[in-house]
């Protein structure tokens, strides 16, 4: 790898870290060192293959050093310079030293390690690789703990989200059918959930018994949306779940007095209009509340385990029942996509007529489809249910379709690694690079902007308009529009998903070529 590429991969990232650390400050230099660091030492020994770990310690630790310069330049300037122009205490030279020393250690020393288990032979290559992961992974709450930088609740709901974003890739990216409605299932395992683990309608169920019938509620839905879209196709399928997750909200927005009665003595009253001639069944006395309408179901159980007791505000279980689904999820979607159905599911999205002229049955592929991704919804449901304890029908609207969705197209269709890769960056620039940036430039205008100008109404608007939370659908907007020109595929896209979309290179049409004869 030559001196120019390893700059600009650590360009890309440095920025990245450089952006948090200039926002949070203190250790989170040393905390994204150690992630940022794992990434580019496993980038940088992939653009030209290792043959040694020695070498590719070589090239890892000098990808981490350019890394962990642009740390410590940050560390320095939050330190000594943007802390006192937004209003804040000025860190001493020494200790933003310390700070940016640590995040330039921990970016070498995490990628030349990265970097140099790649120069292992193959078994233990990925092996290694994936148990340095999995001690990232492990480790993490502690040193979140430790370094003070309050990451984890973000984490919990990125990853909450990355089980959604898995599911719909099962329904988008392997079987090609455009779900807009997707949240629909998502709120269908939350309310399952609620109805089942709360006082609310006097069933407290355990959790562990709850999540799987939350799953398989959110299933069972999944087919029932999926029956009626079987002749459609493209813009169409789109519109029909677009109106089924825009129903499913106002649904249990409405439950809130139900009365039913027998079907055919309710017919009978209805035509001799006669009330009285109807069998009630249930809400006889008075309607029966069954969502709680606009207020939600409040509380919900939460899961519990013989040693760690009942889940509380611990971070530290919720962190680990949640990557745990993960992994099952990411474990069980690998399965499908590798067996029959999964491959079934490629040739539908390629050619419907043409699979079907091959002898896949097309209506049984597209409904395990919708009732498979629909799974994956009702799983991270019932964890968002009980994680928060308490569901409300707003939570669930068209906005958090459109934010999954995002997250597979950006991250690459078909592609799981790319799909977690999208929802990292989605969702931690929305729940904790734009509050964090609002807060910092708030205080930067107030102390060091606002009080030097004298035009109250040139003032007036800067302090209203320069707000990153109420542009952040702008800014969103602007990424993907952004994203969809220059590189359409995705960030990690799949290999065929990357062939089909650039025909006009040879080279990828041979790739296409080869993986279409495979």
């Amino acid at each position: 790898m030559n001196l120019w590429k390893i700059i600009r991969s650590s360009s890309i990232l440095g920025a990245i870290g450089s952006l948090t650390v200039l926002l949070f400050g203190g250790w989170s230099g040393a905390v994204i060192g150690w992630l940022l660091g794992t990434g580019i030492g496993f980038m940088s020994s992939h653009d030209k293959p290792i043959q040694t770990p020695k070498t590719g310690a070589q090239v890892g630790g000098l990808a981490g050093l350019g890394l962990g310069i642009w740390l410590l330049i940050s560390s320095l300037l939050e330190g000594l310079l943007l802390r006192p122009l937004s209003g804040r205490a000025t860190v001493p030279f020494g200790p933003a030293l310390l700070y940016g020393l640590a995040g330039l250690g921990m970016a070498v020393c995490a990628a030349a390690l990265m970097a140099a288990i790649q120069g292992l032979a193959h078994p233990a290559q990925k092996r290694a690789t994936q148990l340095t992961i999995a001690f990232i992974l492990l480790l993490y709450p502690f040193v979140d703990q430790i370094a003070q930088t309050g990451w984890i609740a973000t984490i919990i709901q990125i990853q909450i989200f990355a089980m959604l974003a898995l599911g719909l890739n099962i329904t988008v990216g392997y079987a090609g059918l455009l779900d807009l409605g997707y949240a629909a299932f998502f709120a269908i395992g939350a309310y399952a959930t609620g109805m089942l683990s709360s006082p609310h309608l006097g069933i407290e169920w355990n959790f562990w018994i709850v999540i799987w019938i939350a799953a398989g509620v959110a299933a069972i839905a999944g087919v029932m949306l999926g029956a009626p879209t079987l002749p459609l196709r493209g813009d169409y399928l789109a519109i029909v779940t677009l109106g089924f997750g825009e129903i499913i909200p106002i649904v249990f927005r409405n439950l809130t007095e139900i009365k039913i009665t027998e079907p055919i003595s309710g017919l009978l009253a209805t035509l001799l209009n006669r009330p009285e001639l109807a069998i009630c069944l249930v809400g006889c006395t008075e309607p029966f509340n069954l969502t709680n309408g606009e207020a939600g179901i409040n509380p919900i159980g939460r899961p519990s385990l013989p040693i760690v007791g009942t889940f509380g505000t611990n971070p530290f279980p919720w962190y680990y029942l949640v990557l745990v689904l993960v992994l099952f999820s990411m474990f069980i979607i690998g399965r499908l996509r590798d067996s029959r159905l999964g491959r079934a599911w490629a040739a539908l999205r390629e050619d419907e007529l043409a699979a079907s002229a091959m002898g896949i049955n097309r209506v049984s592929t597209k409904l395990l489809a919708f009732s498979m991704g629909a799974t994956f919804a009702g799983f991270a449901g019932a964890f968002y249910a009980a994680y928060i304890t308490a569901i409300f029908p707003s939570v669930f609207d068209f906005s958090v379709s459109v934010i999954i969705l995002c997250m597979v197209i950006l991250g690459g269709l078909g592609n799981m690694v790319g799909v977690l890769l999208g929802c990292i960056i989605i969702m931690s620039a929305d729940r904790l690079y734009l509050p964090k940036l609002a807060e910092v430039l708030k205080g930067l205008l107030n102390t060091s902007v606002l009080p030097n100008i004298s035009n109250p109404a040139l003032r007036d608007f800067i302090a209203t308009s320069l707000d990153p939370i109420q542009m952040r659908l702008f800014l969103f907007g602007l990424v993907l529009v952004t994203m969809m020109i220059v590189r359409p595929e995705g960030l990690v896209p799949s290999a065929r998903r990357k062939a089909e979309l650039h025909e006009a290179d040879p080279a990828a049409n041979d790739s296409l070529a080869d993986i279409r004869s495979a």
